[in-house]
This record gives structure tokens, sequence and C-alpha cells, in this order.
């Protein structure tokens, strides 16, 4: 009886505690292991656009702490409606002969309706992701960029996003003062998506009004008061959220279409509970039940 009841005991401590498989997320090298599914990798002949359908520029990647390349979600798996827009991935070759153990840091920035599945990366991050010692002479067309029909495996885990900068709102075109409202949130990291946004004039007494999320990451206030304007947001993994909540007015009374503001937030937060998050490129429909650090 006794024996029956420390097992009970163990048993549900053990729900609570994470899996050996995840170590924690200081290094994102060493955090969950490589998705049991592959995808591939395309060569993207030509850039993404400076706004494509993600509104993010090619500079995006530029601003990841350690650096990183742009890449394009070639299937809707991965861009998930726009909601997949700046998840950044780690990818490197099954066949270790082409690229070696760490493979390249990518961050999705459009997608690209005319292919399917996979990622499409440029050319500079086909040569970080290759091996360069010992490869095969038929092999330095990866290295090169040269063919245009290059597509090759590759193993794939969604890491966090690390940003040099804080989160950022951006006002989109066609917004007015007040009235109308739709924003995009830039540099947001960590490994979760954002589920809420609301925005709030600085008044305590202010009512929270919320914003509707359209397609690609655009959140949208039809009926915005004037500002200054101070946001608040959920951010998620599944089930589990927590709220985020800027201290001061984010947008000054007189913003503008086309203007970049700094919420002062950095997002940093994780799943934890399990690693079936960086492989359920769906997870956001709901699917699971993330725990965040």
């Amino acid at each position: 009886m006794e024996l029956l009841l420390l097992l009970l005991v163990f048993t549900i401590i053990s729900q609570f505690l994470p899996p050996a498989s995840c170590s924690p997320p200081s290094n994102y090298k060493n955090y969950c292991d490589w998705c049991p599914r592959h995808s591939t990798a395309s060569l993207m002949i030509f850039p993404p656009a400076a706004a494509g359908a993600c509104g993010y520029g090619a500079a995006l990647a530029t601003e990841l702490n350690g650096g990183g390349y742009v890449a394009a979600a070639a299937g809707a798996e991965f861009f998930r409606d726009g909601a997949g827009c700046g998840a950044c991935y780690q990818l490197r070759c099954r066949d270790r002969r082409v690229c070696g153990d760490a493979g390249v840091k990518v961050v999705v920035v459009t997608d690209a309706a005319n292919r399917t599945g996979g990622f499409l990366l440029a050319r500079e991050a086909f040569a970080a992701m290759a091996n360069k010692d010992g490869m095969a002479a038929d092999q330095h067309q990866l290295l090169a960029g040269r063919s245009d029909n290059v597509v090759i495996p590759v193993e794939f885990r969604r890491i966090p996003c690390e940003y040099k900068r804080n989160l950022a709102v951006r006002v989109e075109e066609g917004s007015r003062n007040p009235g109308h409202l739709a924003v995009r949130f830039l540099y947001q990291g960590g490994q979760t998506d954002i589920a809420t946004v609301e925005i709030a004039q600085p008044q305590a007494s202010s009512p929270w009004r919320p914003m509707a999320r359209l397609r690609r990451r655009v959140w949208r206030a039809a009926r915005a008061p004037a500002g200054p304007l101070r946001l608040r947001l959920v951010v998620t993994a599944g089930f589990g959220g927590k709220w985020l909540r800027t201290q001061d007015a984010v947008l000054p009374a007189d913003w503008r279409p086309g203007q970049e503001y700094d919420t002062g937030l950095r997002v940093a937060d994780v799943a934890v509970r399990t690693c079936t998050r960086s492989c359920r490129a769906r997870a956001a429909g709901g699917a699971g039940d993330e725990e965040l650090r």
C-alpha cells in the first residue's frame, strides 16, 4: 500500500516537471531536440521584397543577436496565415557531408505562395549552412548557390528569437488619427505568438479596447481613441499565456502612419512544459498546453 502511494505521489509530481529533452533556454542550440519530421530548403532566386506578405524587410534579420538570415515560409504550415511571420528557426542539412551540425538561423519575413512546403533561403543562407570542408565537386552548387533548382532535405526546429532591440510597434499605412488604427509588431523575441492586443488612453479610468487581428500579424481598431495610447497584449504558447503591459503611452498624440515606436517591452518567453512547440507549426490553433518561462 505504501509503495503504491509513493508511486502515485511521484506520478503526480512528474506531471509538473519539464521533460529531459529540454534544457534551459539560455542557449537555444541546446534547447529541444530536432523535430522528428523533416522539411526542405530551396534556393530563393530573388531576396524577399522589402515589404513582403509579412510586412518585414530583410533588415529584420540583422537585428538578431548572433546574426541570422531571412527566409520565406513556402507552405501554409509554417506561414500559418501570417501568425508565423517573424518566427525563428534553425535549419541544417540531413546529409552531414553537405552541412555541419550547427546549420543556420533564419527568421521568416515573408511567404511564397507559388511554392509548396519547406523554407526558401537566400544564397547567403545557403552558403552559411554549407560545410565548406571536404565538399565534393557536385556539392559546390550549394555553397555558391549557382543553381536555381537547389532543393535539399533539412531538419528544423523553432528557436527563440533574440533581438538587440525592444518590441516595437509600427503604424500601418492607411491609419487615420484618430479613428482607424492598424499596427504591426516588430522584433518580437521568444518563442511565442501574440494572441491579444488592447489599447487605452493614459488615464487610469480609460477602458481597454480590443484590437482585431487580421492576416499577416496586423492588428486593427476601427474606432481608436485619440492619442496618446497605451498598449497591453497577451503572449501565448498554446493555452498558457501572460499579459504584458506598457508602463507609459507608446503611441504619442500625433502618431503617424509609417512611424515605428518603441514599446519598452522585451519578449523573451519560451514554451517550457514540452518541446513539441518547436515542431508543431499549427500550434496557434490551440493544440497543446504550454507553460511560459
